[in-house]
């Protein structure tokens, strides 16, 4: 009886409560509005900048002209500045701040994680408004996908997937059969050596919050025990896991360099290259009439690698395969220019010490392509592949990458004019307003 009593006297009282609130707190807040005006607006797919006005609201671009209403709407006079679609890096690695040494031997998963949101920070700044994270928990994409955390939008891998003395194996030497390293016990990374076992870690990968795959099909740079010749992965494995995704509405990515190991996994329905550095003119060809997409880290591999000793965590293999991804390079981002193979950017940094220089992989595709191109590869053509994720793509509502009617308000004010030169965007104090989802994370006008 005391029980019921003192349940009815908490359910009166909390009615009494919602008495007083004023009616606009028992209704749902009409969606924020934000106008930007006197801008250049560069869309993400156009040769140039045109001028007009963009209007915001909620999360999402519902105007761009002339003549759009600003009632109701907080007004920002971009004082003749570029607006133009946030960054997106579509290669990145959040969970290894301090490099794969360190996260295997000295950082557990809590430190990795705390470390990865402050990376988030230094991207926003920069103007990064959409990260791909290619090896790593989808737990900090289901954060801020759900607004637990603050930060860029960011599509995961899951853990990245590999053969026993593949990329993905970073247990040390003296491990016995079977035994797990940190990173696969923090989820960055999982070994399988069997088409079942792919399959099993593919659908593990999906379960935990995954919007796509990577499959290390040939060797790495960073790791241990695979020279870049070998093919660490059977076609009926890779196979395995193209399918899963397929099941999914997804498609996988490789980590691959030579035309072998690409044409191999073409063969099996893999849709993304992951930077094929050493491929060969008719495996460049083959991705271009079967539409397949490059993913290429213009930094790291042409810059990066001419003196890869600097590299924390390098060591003299390390050091060599750098120089030998270094050698062919300049031929592949030629022939990609050439040919107009789909292609997008990412940064592949890993360090804090390389993590500001995640701008320059776009600066440095002026070598080969037009700042447009350049800017493309980072807006329009990444959102556009983000966007094939399917059902598990948690931002389903509008396109990424783009300035048009219906997008997601993701957007960066630019002193300067990027379409004419990338460099401008290299000093961070150049951007001066981040938005992403319709919320400012910084400005330097207001």
């Amino acid at each position: 009886m005391l029980e019921r009593t003192m349940l009815k006297k908490t359910l009166l009282a909390a009615l009494s409560a919602l008495t007083l609130l004023p009616a606009s707190a028992l209704t749902q807040d009409a969606p924020t509005r934000t106008l930007f005006t006197n801008v250049m607006v560069w869309d993400g797919t156009s040769d140039s900048r045109t001028s007009a006005d963009v209007l915001v609201e909620g999360n999402m671009i519902v105007g761009v002209g002339s003549g759009l209403s600003s009632s109701g709407a907080t007004v920002v006079d971009g004082g003749g500045r570029t607006l133009m679609p946030g960054l997106i890096d579509m290669h990145t690695h959040i969970m290894f701040p301090r490099g794969l040494p360190d996260h295997e031997n000295v950082w557990d998963a809590a430190a990795s994680g705390a470390m990865a949101h402050e990376n988030m920070s230094v991207y926003v700044n920069a103007g990064f408004t959409t990260l791909r994270d290619m090896c790593g928990s989808p737990s900090l994409s289901r954060a801020i996908a759900g607004g637990a955390l603050s930060g860029p939008r960011m599509y995961s891998s899951g853990a990245c997937i590999s053969s026993y003395a593949a990329h993905a194996d970073w247990a040390p030497q003296t491990a016995v059969l079977g035994q797990v390293s940190n990173h696969t016990r923090a989820g960055n990374s999982l070994v399988a050596n069997s088409p079942a076992e792919y399959r099993e870690a593919a659908r593990f990968n999906f379960r935990q919050g995954a919007q796509f795959l990577k499959i290390f099909v040939g060797g790495g740079v960073a790791s241990a025990y695979d020279p870049l010749e070998s093919i660490t992965i059977r076609p009926e494995e890779l196979r395995a896991a193209v399918e899963v995704a397929e099941d999914f509405g997804s498609f996988v990515c490789i980590h691959v360099y030579h035309a072998e190991h690409i044409q191999m996994a073409l063969d099996q329905g893999v849709r993304c290259i992951e930077h094929g550095f050493l491929m060969d003119e008719a495996t460049m060809d083959r991705m271009v009439a079967e539409d397949i997409v490059l993913s290429a880290q213009a930094f790291m591999s042409y810059t990066a690698f001419q003196d890869p000793a600097g590299i924390p965590g390098f060591g003299p293999e390390q050091i060599a395969k750098g120089l030998q991804v270094n050698a062919g390079a300049d031929q592949m981002f030629e022939w990609a220019a050439e040919k107009g193979v789909h292609m997008f950017a990412g940064s592949d940094m890993f360090t804090f010490d390389l993590l500001p220089s995640a701008i320059l992989n776009v600066t440095q595709l002026e070598r080969w392509f037009t700042p447009v191109q350049a800017l493309r590869a980072s807006t329009s053509a990444a959102g556009r592949w983000l966007g094939l994720t399917g059902p598990k793509n948690p931002y389903k509502a509008g396109p990424i990458g783009v300035i048009e009617e219906g997008a997601y308000a993701d957007l960066i004010l630019v002193d300067g004019d990027p379409t004419q030169s990338t460099e401008v965007l290299v000093d961070p104090d150049n951007v001066d307003m981040v938005m992403i989802d319709g919320r400012v994370h910084k400005d330097e006008i207001n």
